[in-house]
């Protein structure tokens, strides 16, 4: 099948991970997948995989106008790696998809079936660095010679609106924490499908999203939704009285990926 037809047979069926075993040749068919699943309409989590064992090549790819402003590309690359472009692929999907806590950010975590490459193609930090600056995921070659995540980060670094930089879907927990509160809030009003467009059961909706909200704040998942609980709106829509529009406030919890210590010495 071509890319067209394998992306009509995958967009209903509710897919999360999506792993390519080489880089595409047009990845803007992907992207417009990417957001075409993952709208307003169809709300279907997906995240695309593309592997690299070539640091220059990743950061080439990640550079493009229609992926770096795409929350929901990795371009992961473990340098030297070559001929293990599918297996990288995999193994990245499969932590993506074992996490039990969007948030929980993926440093440090195992390629299970990737084998580690020689001496000659390990990296210094400061090249590694500037590459997940360039919204390349990087891979590296753990203590105990099993290849690990170094950070889990996204391609995205422009906001599409603005054309400005923007760090604000960083990593790619951004997508699975925004795609999990989505599930949340939808499963959560759901369980009453049969409402009267009434200002009482606005309110109602309201305390529902609001209650979940809390939930989502003790899990660590959002951050400060007692301060923003004034932003978390449903009011009626202006032009369609058969809708309510509601506005949920979600300010994700970010990882911890930076330590900067001062040693005072007396």
């Amino acid at each position: 099948m071509n890319i067209q037809e394998i992306q009509e047979t995958i967009a209903p069926l509710g897919h999360t991970i999506i792993a390519l075993s080489t880089p595409p040749d047009d990845i803007t068919a992907w992207v417009n997948h990417l957001n075409t699943v993952s709208n307003n309409i169809e709300q279907r989590p997906a995240i695309l995989v593309v592997p690299f064992t070539n640091i220059d090549e990743a950061t080439s790819f990640a550079a493009q106008t229609s992926v770096k402003t795409s929350y929901r590309i990795v371009a992961v690359c473990y340098h030297g790696a070559t001929g293990q472009a599918p297996e990288i692929a995999g193994a990245m999907a499969a932590a993506l998809a074992d996490s039990q806590d969007p948030a929980l950010p993926f440093n440090g975590v195992n390629l299970g079936g990737v084998t580690a490459v020689a001496d000659e193609y390990k990296l210094t930090f400061e090249r590694m660095e500037r590459a997940l600056n360039a919204g390349v995921c990087m891979i590296q070659t753990g203590a105990d010679g099993i290849p690990e995540i170094v950070r889990a980060v996204s391609t995205y670094r422009t906001n599409p609106d603005t054309g400005l930089d923007d760090d604000i879907m960083l990593d790619i927990n951004g997508a699975l924490t925004i795609d999990y509160v989505r599930k949340v809030m939808r499963t959560a009003a759901s369980k009453q499908r049969r409402r009267k467009n009434t200002a009482p059961n606005r309110r109602n909706l309201r305390s529902i999203f609001l209650a979940e909200a809390i939930k989502l704040d003790k899990a660590e998942i959002l951050q400060n939704v007692e301060a923003t609980k004034d932003q978390l709106t449903v009011t009626e829509n202006t032009t369609d009285r058969y809708r309510v529009d509601a506005r949920i406030p979600a300010n994700w919890v970010r990882g911890m990926h930076v330590i900067a210590t001062t040693i005072d010495v007396y």
